[in-house]
């Protein structure tokens, strides 16, 4: 089977539960009380499309923080996607997609980076402040993809990432499974780059051996 690897940033306010939709597609689980990012996390992920390519997600989780803002423009080089996540409760974090967000992509990310829009928390959707249909709307001016999720139920998690991977690969049909194996667990990685000096340049970790 082929390999490719795909570079994924998310990034966004912090709280928006960016590092739980990315633990989600990963483990399958969910933690009430997690630690907000203060540099950037990166694991990886091999999954199987359909007709057997095995695509290895290669995801970023970025500091929402004001104070790491500036940093988060290296974690954009060679990147093939990035998805803005929103919490559907809080409309700030809307408003800084549109005011923060998509122009500090624009202006660092590749020209021909997959964009994607995440409303995170939808199981709380009866407390949103943030009207589904304009951030639809304000997807597609972007020519993003716009998906629903909650971190929580696992609700539009790989839909988010099958969305990216069809745009990517041009197929109009992905279905994500996990890769089959006796050790499943030896596909994923995670790794923490601390960002300690503002003006130095954060290095990637090196990569395991695929198998």
């Amino acid at each position: 089977m082929s390999v490719e690897s795909f570079k994924v940033v998310l990034v966004g306010e912090s709280g928006v539960g960016k590092t739980s939709i990315i633990t989600q597609f990963i483990d399958q689980t969910f933690q009430e009380d997690i630690q907000s990012t203060t540099g950037g996390t990166f694991s990886t992920k091999s999954v199987v499309c359909d007709g057997g390519k095995i695509l290895k997600f290669e995801i970023w989780d970025t500091a929402g923080q004001e104070k790491y803002r500036s940093l988060t423009t290296m974690f954009y080089k060679d990147a093939n996607a990035a998805v803005m996540v929103y919490d559907v409760t809080r409309k700030d974090s809307y408003d800084e997609i549109k005011n923060y967000w998509a122009n500090q992509i624009k202006d660092n990310a590749p020209e021909n980076i997959i964009l994607a829009i995440a409303a995170n928390k939808s199981d709380l959707i009866e407390h949103e402040t943030v009207d589904e249909g304009e951030a639809r709307n304000y997807a597609k001016e972007l020519n993003a993809i716009f998906v629903t999720t909650s971190a929580k139920s696992s609700e539009g998690i790989n839909s988010l990432f099958e969305e990216i991977a069809k745009k990517y690969s041009g197929a109009t049909n992905i279905t994500i499974k996990e890769e089959d194996g006796d050790e499943p667990q030896a596909q994923e990685q995670k790794n923490t780059v601390k960002i300690e000096n503002p003006g130095k340049e954060v290095k990637k970790p090196k990569k395991k051996g695929f198998c």
